[in-house]
């Protein structure tokens, strides 16, 4: 091949055959189809077998399995998989499927002989596995799919403690097992037949480890499925000279991404490229990634100071799982405050703030609250997402200027604005804006019962002690005789609680005694939330009740922000 890339039509029968040995690097995603790709596949395949009769065979249209990029040398059979993995993989378990039901021992051994290749003792050549995974997952691939009768231990295996490659690999066997044992026996030879005979994919072939992946890269960006991190994954390791040090970074950064889950690692590397851009995004994560940090230039600091250190801070995040010999749960409650704020875009900077100052806790706890303060009252006060990203971008160049909490925490400063704004937000008409009411209150009612993180009531509802519709003639109406005063208050932060759950509709008309007892509170005449608990207290719900109440909730916000 000296040097070229090549491309050409492989038939199944032939690509399992003498001519290729697969091998799925270390450094590639662990297997992830589900069983739906695998139904596909399998659908897919039957539909275009269709009705044709097993004589006419040769006359049924081909079947086109897309392609797969190897890097391979001439004259020798061993293949690295750089893309192609999840179709080779299904393919192989489909074909011991196959082997499982089809009684024909011919038919068996001839299956049997594309899914690995006996020793052979006239051509001096040892058995070997066509296909073989990555170090993780190859034996578990060989005891319970490639293995003669291996199929028949797939009841046995204990999902538990698998990984996901391994818990996909079993249930994708166990699918496409059933799926063949619900066809005759003569369907079943007739589509083992087309799958070897007439289903087909292009193989394109390179000696070379960068020029492979340039081959990936540019399928990538005509529309293959692959995700960004896949892609800048076969970037930076493409930019590591040894082969050793390819394979641990490899195995490094695949344990990170099965620890965080592979949503979760995809948004890392847009949180990334946040702290390094700046700005809104005007390509595409992976562009600019590319363009702007180029990860492949300097691999090893991309990887040790960059996508690790993040991805160890985002666990955190995420988990609320920050660990300290002082006080750790002010920080996890931050973090628990943070995880309720209406968008992402605080998180880049969290992830500077975490990998900075994990190591010291009070510097951690100071700079977090900080965050914490600005992200509220920029919800509250409802600025947009540009104004989102321009703020936060002032304070990541700040962070990146180096460890200075004190410049740090300046940078978070909420402005004159946010407070005014966030303030006229809450002393309006607060239960009509949805995203911001329950967290809100939820604040508040935290600061009632001197809390550093939300009420584990996952998921309260907000509602109103002045009802919507009083009833005529009731208790109500002699409180509140007049209707705009009703309407002035109605939606207003005085006049609102949180439950536990909706209750009655119906009894949200109910008198004040009536619905004090019956639908704020729990046995024994409480409630879970001390906001709520204030309201059972009140002997009567009249205008001068709820201004009183109104006044006192914001003077206790505005403290809980004034940092």
């Amino acid at each position: 091949m000296s040097g070229a890339i090549s491309g050409k039509e492989w038939g199944v029968g032939d690509l399992f055959g003498r001519e290729f040995v697969f091998q799925i690097p270390p450094y590639q995603r662990p297997y992830a189809w589900e069983a739906q790709q695998a139904e596909e596949l399998f659908s897919d395949l039957d539909t275009a077998l269709g009705e044709v009769l097993p004589a006419k065979l040769e006359q049924s249209p081909p079947y086109f399995l897309g392609s797969i990029v190897i890097i391979k040398s001439d004259g020798d059979a061993r293949a690295e998989v750089v893309d192609g993995q999840q179709r080779l993989t299904t393919l192989t378990i489909l074909l011991a499927a196959l082997r499982s039901e089809i009684e024909d021992p011919d038919v068996r051994s001839q299956l049997r002989d594309l899914i690995y290749e006996p020793e052979n003792r006239l051509r001096r050549t040892q058995a070997r596995y066509r296909l073989s995974l990555r170090q993780r997952d190859e034996d578990f691939f060989r005891k319970h799919i490639q293995n003669d009768g291996a199929l028949d231990t797939l009841d046995g295996v204990n999902e538990g403690p698998i990984s996901d490659s391994q818990r996909n690999l079993i249930r994708n066997a166990k699918t496409l097992r059933a799926r063949v044992q619900a066809l005759t026996p003569e369907r079943r030879v007739l589509l083992a037949q087309y799958l070897v005979a007439r289903s087909f994919l292009v193989v394109v072939s390179t000696p070379t480890f960068e020029s492979a992946y340039r081959i990936f890269s540019v399928l990538n960006d005509r529309g293959m499925d692959l995700s960004h991190a896949d892609v800048l994954k076969a970037d930076v390791l493409g930019g590591l000279a040894r082969d050793d040090e390819r394979e641990a970074y490899a195995a490094k950064w695949e344990e990170v991404e099965e620890d965080l889950g592979r949503d979760a690692f995809r948004d890392l590397i847009s949180y990334v490229r946040t702290i390094f851009v700046r700005k809104k995004v005007e390509k595409s994560v992976l562009a600019e990634v590319r363009e702007l940090i180029k990860p492949a230039s300097r691999p090893k600091w991309f990887l040790d100071e960059v996508i690790f250190p993040y991805a160890d801070a985002l666990d955190v995040i995420r988990g609320k799982s920050y660990q300290s010999m002082g006080d750790a749960s002010t920080i996890n409650g931050l973090l628990r405050w943070l995880e309720r704020i209406d968008n992402v875009d605080w998180v880049p900077p969290a992830l500077v703030i975490v990998s900075a100052w994990q190591a010291s806790p009070d510097e951690l706890g100071r700079a977090l609250a900080a965050l914490e303060r600005l992200a509220s009252l920029l919800m509250v006060g409802r600025a947009d997402v540009n104004e989102r990203i321009h703020r936060y971008a002032r304070l990541l160049e700040v962070l990146s200027a180096g460890k200075d909490i004190e410049a740090a925490c300046k940078a978070m400063d909420p402005t004159a604005d946010d407070r005014l704004r966030a303030r006229s937000m809450v002393d309006g008409d607060l239960y009509l804006n949805s995203r911001v009411r329950t967290y809100v209150l939820l604040r508040l009612d935290a600061a009632l019962a001197a809390s550093k993180e939300p009420n584990a009531q996952e998921n309260p509802t907000v509602e109103h002690v002045l009802p919507q519709t009083p009833l005529g003639g009731s208790q109500w109406l002699v409180w509140w005789p007049d209707d705009a005063a009703r309407t002035r208050w109605l939606h207003r932060l005085g006049n609102l609680l949180l439950l536990s759950r909706r209750k009655n509709a119906q009894a949200q008309n109910f008198e004040f005694d009536v619905k004090k007892t019956r639908y704020f509170s729990t046995k024994g005449g409480v409630s879970i939330f001390p906001l709520t608990t204030q309201v059972l207290q009140e002997k009567e719900w009249t205008p001068a009740v709820v201004e009183r109440r109104q006044a006192a909730l914001l003077a206790q916000l505005e403290a809980t922000w004034a940092g």
